[in-house]
Formats: C-alpha cells, structure tokens, sequence
C-alpha cells in the first residue's frame, strides 16, 4: 500500500467507449492501452492555475527517475476540460514544457464529462460569465492498464514521491 495511491477493487473502473482527438490530429482511445504497459490518464486544462501543471511536473519528475525499460511502458495521455479554449498547438506546448513524450487530446465537453463519469471523475462544462471563466475538474490520475479499465488513480497532488512508489 502507498499512501495518495488507491487501488480499484475487484474489476476495473472503465473503460470509456470514448475517444479524443490527439494534438498530432489522431484518434486515441480510452482502450488504446496495449498489454504490458500502462496509461497515467489526466482530466485537466492548459491555463489551470495550480493542480494541472503541479501534477504534470510531479509525473514529469517520476517517470525520469525510472529506467530507461521502465519508462518505456507507461504513457501519460492528457485530456482537456477545456477543449474551447485548449488547441492542439497549446497542448503541445504546455505538455512538451513537462515532457514532450506526454500525450494530449481534446474531444466536445459533453463527451469528455461522459468519459470521465465512466472513471468515477467528476467535471463540469466551463462557466462563462462577463467577468470570468471557471473550469472544473477532478484532479485524481488514473493508472488504466490492457485495454483502458482503471485499476487504481492517484489523489490530487499526490506527489513526486508516491508516483514514484506505485508506478
């Protein structure tokens, strides 16, 4: 047991039979995840203030840290809440700022919330106002293994040191 990792009891969470568009313009599904490797999924947006871009550091840190081999099975795959707002160029940009291995997608908001349901995380559609522009998402990282089930996540902000142990 580490401690910020909880694991899904019983049969995975998922998979979604959804899919997003990738910044590089192909398809990814939430299936997509091949035998002997394992996907770190993220419900975020580019221009989050704190948790996004903390996470994707913290991952970013992590998975340096494992071997060369090690490292070669997990992919991280980036999904925006924000798909108005977050183009492709964007999530290029900002995810290669972490690391330029990790993945990102977009898809409509109503699909994304679907998506995210299947996996027991909660997002609302951005709010729009005069003065402002909320966007909400659930901030666990999702590990899903052969064919996309969710067989744990990681709590907000769990940390350099707990990804490190559970990956």
């Amino acid at each position: 047991d580490v401690a910020g990792y909880v694991v899904v009891p019983g049969d995975p969470m998922g998979p979604s039979d959804g899919s997003v568009t990738q910044t590089d313009g192909s398809t990814w599904s939430y299936r997509d995840v091949a035998d002997g490797t394992i996907t770190l999924l993220y419900f975020g947006y580019t221009s989050c203030p704190d948790v996004c871009p903390t996470t994707m550091a913290d991952l970013a840190h992590s998975l340096r840290e494992l071997p060369k081999a090690e490292q070669a099975k997990v992919s991280v795959q980036f999904v925006s809440t924000d798909p108005t707002r977050d183009t492709p160029a964007q999530i290029t940009r900002w995810l290669g700022g972490f690391n330029p291995e990790f993945k990102g997608g977009r898809a409509d908001i109503n699909d994304v919330i679907d998506q995210a349901k299947t996996y027991g995380i909660g997002i609302d559609p951005p709010k729009v106002s005069k003065d402002d522009y909320q966007v909400t998402h659930g901030a666990q990282v999702l590990v899903l293994k052969s064919g996309g089930g969710a067989v744990g996540y990681f709590d907000e902000l769990a940390g350099t040191k707990t990804y490190s142990k559970a990956i």
